[in-house]
């Protein structure tokens, strides 16, 4: 049995990673896992791998099965090469967050559609498929961390990404905010076995590793126990986490001890309101300058995200972000304007409300306004964002970033001026 398992990106993701994405990317794992999940149920089977951002789909080999990951921008690229395939009389298997929330969309275009994560569900699939009795849907959402096997890098391909590898411990988030599809995706998932992701970084041999996790923290007892494993390994690394942990010594000092070198938080807005409207009760921005000064005094560096356009937010608010970015001290900051994933629960509230105005796919790039935000016109929104990216990468913002970490080494201040100017560059700025 010959398998395709390909991942889409929408042109206009391309279009710049290409040039920049190996300083501002790492390589989504999302192949390897895939190959890995099909590896252990069917030795035998012949995988290949195909990721857009490395190389082009071409429809000159035989395959009996194709599968598809996409996003919402690039799912329609996915709709594309399903049908190129179908022509050519392979079997057509989608998944990923877009087919999720949309699976009777995504049958228009393939034969199966996998719901949520694939441990199960793609097992499932392929034992029916041998049988000669594929279902149209397959969802087995309650995943055990045990039965989540190690991708198999050999189908991650690294060109036009960063080379530092990345790694997942606990896909899970008991957080529920409405603009985030990860805990919808893996809300029965479990944290895989620490002994696991420490075999899994020991076989890569590589001093740095970066985690997807969404919240390196969320289970604080099994963070602590990685961390304690992970101090061992002497490496690097860096992950994502809620700002709360900034008053969490102990957990500090862990990260700290263990190699952490930075970590991502999702700090939205400077708006309690905003924020608390979008179920992100758990964020404080009168207590984000602190946070983020005990973070940094661990030599930890840290990289905000802000999302424009929640409801609450008002132009003057949205442009002071710039300032608001230095008044923290953050040494990294990204932006997206709040995209609500078709068929999530913010897209049907926003559109029971009449306020999608577009609903091309391809425009749902967090870079765009696909709906009408409160207190100004979609175009103006756009124009804030372009301007807060602008403003916030200019080369005097970033200098003074760099100048002020402490803590941390000369290699630390060169990766953070590096990421700095790619994301200067990034296309939209």
């Amino acid at each position: 049995m010959k398998i395709l398992i390909i991942l889409t990106w929408p042109k206009q993701d391309k279009s710049y990673r290409s040039r920049l994405s190996s300083w501002l990317s790492y390589a989504p794992i999302t192949l390897g896992s895939l190959a890995a999940i099909i590896k252990g149920a069917r030795p035998g089977w012949e995988i290949d791998t195909l990721d857009e951002m490395s190389d082009k789909v071409v429809y000159d080999k035989k395959y009996d099965i194709v599968m598809i990951s996409s996003t919402t921008p690039a799912v329609r690229r996915g709709y594309e090469i399903a049908e190129m395939f179908r022509k050519k009389g392979a079997y057509i298997c989608m998944g990923g967050y877009h087919v999720s929330y949309n699976p009777y969309e995504a049958l228009a275009h393939a034969d199966t559609v996998i719901v949520g994560p694939g441990e199960y569900a793609l097992k499932s699939f392929i034992d029916d498929f041998e049988a000669g009795t594929p279902k149209r849907i397959y969802s087995q959402p309650d995943v055990k961390g045990e039965d989540i096997p190690a991708p198999i890098r050999s189908a991650i391909k690294l060109k036009h990404y960063y080379k530092w590898p990345a790694v997942t411990a606990n896909n899970g988030c008991i957080n529920r905010c409405t603009y985030c599809t990860i805990s919808e995706m893996w809300r029965c998932a479990t944290p895989r076995p620490v002994e696991n992701v420490i075999n899994e970084i020991k076989a890569l041999n590589k001093r740095v590793v970066i985690f997807f996790d969404p919240n390196f923290f969320g289970n604080r007892a099994y963070s602590i126990e990685l961390m304690k494993e992970l101090k061992k390994l002497k490496i690097r690394w860096a992950g994502s986490a809620v700002i709360s942990i900034g008053f969490d010594e102990e957990l500090l000092t862990l990260a700290r001890d263990s190699g952490c070198a930075g970590l991502l938080f999702g700090l939205e807005s400077m708006n309690k309101q905003a924020l608390d409207a979008t179920g992100k009760l758990f964020n404080d921005p009168g207590n984000y300058r602190q946070a983020i000064i005990n973070i940094q005094s661990h030599g930890i560096m840290v990289n905000g995200c802000f999302i424009v356009g929640m409801d609450g937010d008002s132009e003057q608010e949205l442009k002071a972000i710039p300032d608001q970015v230095d008044y923290l001290g953050l040494n990294l900051a990204r932006f997206a304007v709040l995209t609500p994933v078709p068929g999530s629960l913010l897209y049907k509230e926003l559109d029971a409300k009449g306020r999608i105005i577009d609903r091309d796919w391809d425009h749902y790039t967090q870079h765009k306004a696909v709906f009408k935000p409160v207190g100004m016109s979609p175009d103006r929104l756009e124009e804030i964002y372009r301007y807060i990216w602008k403003e916030t990468y200019s080369l005097k913002r970033i200098v003074r970033r760099v100048r002020r970490i402490k803590n941390a080494g000369i290699i630390s201040r060169i990766a953070c001026f590096t990421v700095n100017i790619g994301f200067k560059y990034l296309g939209i700025s």
